[in-house]
């Protein structure tokens, strides 16, 4: 399971992103909450594809 497809599941278990950092050049760090649970994840990206992909995921789940 790629880094998307654990985030979705992420999302469908409850999980938020609260926030993302993408540094340039380098790997993005996400870190995610579940407000039902008050667990907290955190997560390492690298690949442009693949964190423009979650970011699009992230920015349209958030304005639901």
């Amino acid at each position: 399971m790629n880094e998307f497809e654990k985030i979705k599941k992420m999302y469908d278990e409850g999980y938020r992103c609260i926030m993302y950092d993408d540094s340039k050049d380098g790997d993005m760090s996400i870190y995610f909450k579940n407000f039902e649970s008050e667990a907290s994840e955190a997560m390492r990206v690298s690949g442009f594809e693949e964190k423009m992909k979650i970011k699009s995921f992230v920015n349209n789940s958030s304005m639901k």
